[in-house]
């Protein structure tokens, strides 16, 4: 049996939860090949990622024991994890138990070794090690799919490019088991869309907004053919805004043509000109990861404070974000609060999310448990399995309210049921040692006895007798 719990533990900042969050899904999603030597349960990788950012002391000590249960620790490197204090405590945790030699860097912007202080990637426990010691990944170098098989590569011991190929003939199987059911689909559709490109290129003032549910369609596609190409080009360069940011992400992902960044930052510019903030967020992407053009974080900065200023949530987390950690700008914690709180009063998850860890740690804000609970709980309630998972913790740990072993579990069930690994695990551990589940057997046959089962309501009744 293998040693470890989890093949990996995910250390990463706030600011790159959602390379966090794709990570590890990836990660626990691939099917482990057959010629790997340790089996594993269903043939998938096991991978814990730090999602407790809400935690006290027990907490933290929980974290710690999950460290010491990872064979590897990935560390999601940028920037904003270079300035994280938690990141670079968790490496410091994991080298201190001989494992120096199991850290991979997953890099998603900036740079090591950077001349330049605010493009620097590495936290300043990896800065010592030299690069043998490091197999790691860089999205900026090989993309962040090839990325991530790498680091599956170095996790299960088998050659890079068996995974490559082997995820190749995947998609190439995928492919050809779809192709047969949207051929005569595609056939007339594919020429439609090609005479509407026809048509934009022969009257630039014609109103795209007749197009609006086709790009809405080929945005909800897997892959893009290139009429459909063709069709957004058509109607990005005739000012279709949505056009030009559809095309923008299909440039800057390599989604039906070569990844082009210097194509995608140019889209991404058209669309702000116009006003959309969408695209001055898209912009402030691309400076803060240098796709098509050279990073530059008072870029990123600007374009986030002016996207934030016009509305737009992204924008006021992502500009929040920036004062947290001084980003483009000189670090201030209170309108870090104050964007976080603009963005969580639109009711935006990530928002929400942020204005709770600010009260949590005191960001910006005097701390205070009872209104970090009270916004925690507002994301829960919006059907979030990060705000479920952290509710319950908050429950079970008696933050900012009283602690409460039925709430605790329930939250934990309806994270389980989302499909959240942690709390899967936290829902076998309530039902292990009885915390917060005493009435189940009770919940369950009253709700057989509501549907009508006389057997149900007659164990409802001696339970109740007890």
């Amino acid at each position: 049996m293998d040693e470890y719990a989890y093949d990996a533990f995910i250390s990463y900042s706030h600011r790159d939860m959602k390379w966090g969050r794709w990570l590890q899904r990836r990660l626990e999603t691939l099917h482990v090949p057959k010629e790997v030597s340790q089996p594993r349960e269903n043939g998938r990788l096991r991978v814990f990622r730090d999602q407790t950012d809400l935690a006290g002391a027990e907490l933290q000590a929980s974290l710690d024991r999950e460290l010491r249960n990872s064979r590897y620790l990935i560390v999601i490197c940028s920037p904003a994890s270079a300035a994280s204090r938690w990141v670079n405590e968790e490496i410091r945790s994991f080298c201190a138990l001989g494992r120096r030699s199991y850290i991979i860097p997953f890099i998603v912007s900036g740079e090591p070794a950077s001349d330049k202080p605010e493009l620097e990637c590495f936290p300043p426990a990896l800065r010592g090690m030299g690069e043998d010691e490091l197999l790691g990944a860089n999205i900026q170098e090989i993309g962040k799919y090839k990325a991530f098989l790498k680091v599956a590569s170095v996790l299960l011991d088998v050659r890079f490019n068996r995974l490559v190929n082997r995820e190749k003939q995947r998609r190439l199987r995928v492919r050809l088991s779809a192709a047969a059911a949207v051929l005569a689909v595609s056939l007339v559709t594919g020429g439609l869309l090609w005479h509407s490109a026809v048509i934009s290129r022969q009257n630039q003032k014609l109103n795209f907004d007749i197009y609006g549910a086709a790009i809405v369609s080929i945005a909800r596609k897997d892959t893009i053919d290139p009429e459909e190409l063709a069709f957004l080009q058509a109607s990005a360069e005739a000012g279709n805004v949505d056009a030009m940011l559809l095309l923008a992400d299909c440039c800057q992902n390599g989604w039906g043509l070569a990844p082009d960044g210097e194509a995608a930052f140019h889209w991404y510019g058209q669309a702000a000109e116009k006003g959309s903030t969408q695209g001055m967020v898209g912009m402030a992407n691309c400076y803060l990861s240098g796709i098509g053009v050279a990073a530059d974080p008072q870029q990123v900065f600007r374009l986030n404070l002016q996207a934030a200023e016009l509305g737009d949530v992204s924008g006021m987390v992502n500009a929040a974000a920036c004062y947290e950690d001084g980003y483009g700008t000189a670090a201030d914690s209170e309108a870090a609060c104050r964007w976080y709180a603009r963005a969580a009063e639109a009711n935006y998850d990530l928002g929400v999310y942020h204005l709770a860890r600010c009260y949590r740690s005191g960001i910006g804000v005097e701390a205070d448990p009872t209104q970090a609970f009270f916004w925690m709980k507002r994301l829960a309630e919006n059907g979030n399995p990060d705000g479920m998972y952290n509710l319950a913790l908050m429950y079970q740990y008696a933050y900012g309210t009283e602690e409460n072993p039925r709430e605790a579990y329930l939250w934990y069930r309806s994270a389980a049921d989302s499909g959240y690994p942690d709390a899967m695990r936290m829902v076998g551990w309530c039902i292990e040692n009885h915390y917060g589940v005493d009435n189940l057997p009770l919940e369950w046959y009253q709700k057989a006895a509501d549907a009508g089962d006389p057997e149900a309501a007659e164990l409802v009744r001696q339970l109740q007798a007890q």
